[in-house]
């Protein structure tokens, strides 16, 4: 998904005013793919803790709870 929302970013970045018209905003879109990313990146460290069974596996699986409950609050409070 995130990797979707970026190219949607560079397709829109050249027409912000054709995005405006259709109702939109470019800076939305923009925040939506900055915050997936960070959440995408957390989750991808802490899994990789978890897989290699790191000492601080706690802290991984801690960082993928906070992940998921991040992203399901995000996407609630986009409706």
């Amino acid at each position: 998904m995130t990797l979707l929302y970026a190219v949607v970013c560079l397709m829109m970045w050249p027409y912000p005013q054709l995005v405006a018209d259709a109702g939109g905003g470019f800076d939305h879109v923009v925040q939506i793919t900055l915050v997936t990313a960070i959440f995408t990146a957390a989750a991808a460290l802490s899994t990789w803790l978890v897989q290699k069974r790191h000492p601080a596996l706690w802290l991984g699986q801690g960082v993928l709870l906070v992940a998921l409950i991040g992203v399901i609050v995000f996407a609630v409070t986009q409706r």
